[in-house]
């Protein structure tokens, strides 16, 4: 969905480590990092990206979006996401808002 919404998408598969993640972003000079989990037990390893951003001074650099069958508005808010959505499409509108925003 966010090929077909104009965007640029590197997609890293699964388990990935947080650091590859990051590493790939500025490879890639990208500007949005999305992240996804199924399970509440990966749910984690999200929050630890963001603090790894912040760690390296990257954080302000990067738009982080979290979503999954097990991620809520709360959790995204809590870790500090910029924002998470329900199903693909929405993602899509939120991308092109945060974008907009910045």
């Amino acid at each position: 969905m966010l090929m077909a919404g104009g965007f640029d998408v590197t997609d890293l598969g699964v388990d990935v480590p947080i650091k590859s993640i990051i590493d790939k972003a500025e490879e890639a000079q990208a500007n949005v990092i999305a992240l996804s989990c199924l399970l509440t037990t990966s749910m984690p390893y999200m929050k630890d990206l963001i603090e790894m951003l912040k760690a390296r001074g990257l954080r302000k650099k990067y738009i982080v979006i979290v979503g999954g069958a097990s991620v809520t508005q709360a959790w995204a808010s809590s870790i500090g996401a910029d924002g998470t959505a329900g199903n693909a499409v929405d993602a899509v509108k939120l991308i092109h808002a945060l974008l907009n925003a910045a």
